[in-house]
């Protein structure tokens, strides 16, 4: 029996350089948990980042390329994105040269409005939702190959397509505001997490978590609403087979099937981090540099001294901060299967980091990527995305992934 025990824990755990576990695995109700303390890699082993870009295109050359999104790259080596500034799709090829685009700014067949993502169809076909809740079909040449709305749920108002599933089925999330307060505080939304298979199905409600926090603050007789800084919310990402849906108030990851079971739970250690004073300082500081005039700065200076905000930073994802926080997404899978998530960072101290997690859930370790680079697709040696440059032009990049 005694050896037994000792070849569980040798299969259960893994150890670090200095000899200790780094993560330990066990099952619960058929659920995996894996709980890591450490990441695994060793300063040879960790991945990294070639910060020369391999593709680039930009705005800077083309004048109507602006408001890019979902760029990814295709089987066979094609570049696919939305091009928002007049809502088509286009293509190109791996040197950057443009293939054609498809679509335009309407309601109609083949046209698109408000973007949501692209994601691969079935055979080489795509799949571009827009809101609300309107999907439509290309070939793999691009044509128009049909457009579908999907049906409604009361439990998903406003929702929003987060993927494709390589079974079909699309995952969706609705936001879920709270009535609204008559006066100052704070109220929490939620997220309803839902799937569809075939495009025509019913929804079927997967679950519902915290949503963003909101803080109700009266300025000058007028109640406004706000996103709470410093506050954590749900995340989610998908990949060709799993949901992944991630609670950064304790650094836990959940992974889900498409039939709606929990197949893994994902832990990692941290240290939390509280806010200070200083860190609303610096807040204030920013907010006040985009501003003019005495009177205004005057309202932000009492703005911030009554500012309410969480206690604790969010263990991962980008800041929610008042004003942009650079970064994202908050999670990424790539097509390896491992899950990219990003690392919160306090103001001031700006970092284009992830933590990343092998398919069974082990902390491996952490890369960086360009500074002002924001990936949409990891492949098993590549990165794409968009990277915004000093002049404000948006570029379509890719970087070389190298895993020694």
């Amino acid at each position: 029996m005694f050896l037994i025990i000792l070849l569980f824990l040798f299969l259960a755990c893994s150890g670090g350089g200095d000899g200790g576990p780094t993560y330990a695995a066990r099952d619960s109700a058929g659920i995996r948990i894996v709980e890591n303390s450490s990441p695994t890699w060793t300063e040879r082993e960790a991945w990294q980042v070639d910060p020369n870009p391999a593709f680039d295109v930009s705005g800077q050359d083309d004048d109507e390329l602006f408001r890019v999104s979902s760029p990814r790259v295709l089987p066979g080596g094609r570049i696919v994105l939305f091009n928002g500034g007049n809502c088509e799709v286009r293509f190109y090829d791996d040197t950057g040269e443009s293939l054609g685009s498809s679509g335009r700014c309407g309601n109609g067949p083949g046209e698109f409005g408000q973007y949501a993502g692209i994601w691969p169809w079935r055979g080489d076909s795509l799949l571009i939702a827009t809101s609300p809740l309107r999907i439509t079909i290309l070939d793999g040449g691009g044509f128009l190959g049909r457009t579908v709305r999907l049906p409604s749920s009361s439990n998903m108002p406003f929702p929003v397509v987060r993927g494709a599933l390589e079974d079909g089925t699309l995952v969706l999330s609705g936001l879920i505001n709270p009535a609204g307060r008559g006066s100052p505080g704070i109220e929490t939304a939620q997220y309803s997490l839902g799937l569809i298979r075939n495009l025509r199905d019913t929804i079927r409600l997967m679950g519902i978590y915290p949503g963003p926090m909101f803080v109700y603050t009266e300025v000058q007789g007028r109640l406004g609403r706000g996103a709470l800084p410093f506050s954590s919310a749900t995340k989610f990402t998908i990949d060709d087979q799993w949901i992944f849906v991630g609670f950064p108030d304790r650094f836990e990851i959940q992974v889900w099937a498409s039939d709606g079971t929990l197949q893994r739970i994902i832990r990692r250690a941290f240290q939390p981090v509280q806010v200070t004073q200083d860190d609303i300082d610096r807040l204030m500081e920013r907010r006040l540099a985009e501003i003019e005039g005495a009177e205004s700065k005057h309202l932000v200076r009492q703005a911030f001294r009554d500012l309410q905000h969480a206690d604790v930073m969010p263990a991962f994802g980008v800041p929610t901060w008042i004003g942009r926080a650079e970064g994202g997404p908050d999670m990424l899978a790539d097509a390896a299967g491992n899950l990219w998530v990003f690392e919160n960072y306090r103001p001031g101290e700006y970092r284009n980091h992830f933590t990343v997690f092998s398919p069974d859930g082990v902390w491996l370790g952490s890369v960086a990527v360009p500074e002002h680079f924001t990936p949409s697709q990891i492949g098993t040696d590549f990165l794409i995305g968009t990277w915004t440059d000093e002049m404000g032009f948006v570029h379509v990049r890719r970087h070389r992934l190298i895993r020694p």
